[in-house]
């Protein structure tokens, strides 16, 4: 039951990696240069920075931020775990298809999303083995089980 015995920690640690995006919301010039490595340039900052694109990656950033954030609290509050992995699972899954699918390997100017791609990954892997090895721990109710019955009867 590895992803189930360690899935606190997972939350945790990929939920710092993943509250590390606010960086996007408090400086996202410094973070889209230096992170995302997208070229800039006095004619990319007019006509891309002041026509309000900012907003997007601050709240992108503020956004995947707080997921981060509620991510280290399910590592602590059980009672929050189930709809955390789950929403985390969906929002971080979507994300690495939507990088896959936009053939953002291949695509030099996405070569700075890599660390949101594999902490991404980590956890889409992480929560399916997770819910996989739940699965196993829950039979299914219509079978009907047999008590186990200890010694035997003469």
């Amino acid at each position: 039951m590895f992803f189930t015995r360690y899935l606190s920690k997972m939350l945790f640690v990929m939920g710092l990696a993943t509250a590390s995006v606010f960086i996007f919301a408090i400086a996202p010039q410094w973070a889209i240069v230096n992170i995302l490595r997208l070229p800039y340039s006095e004619t990319f900052a007019t006509n891309y920075f002041d026509q309000g694109h900012y907003l997007i990656y601050q709240h992108w950033g503020v956004m995947v931020g707080f997921m981060g954030v509620v991510m280290v609290v399910a590592a602590f509050k059980q009672s929050w775990r189930n709809s955390v992995v789950f929403y985390s699972f969906a929002e971080k899954f979507l994300m690495v298809l939507l990088f896959v699918g936009s053939r953002g390997f291949a695509n030099e100017n996405t070569h700075g999303f890599f660390p949101v791609i594999i902490v991404d990954t980590i956890v889409s892997v992480w929560t399916i083995g997770y819910w996989i090895e739940q699965r196993s721990m829950f039979p299914n109710p219509a079978i009907k089980q047999q008590p186990r019955v200890s010694g035997f009867k003469s």
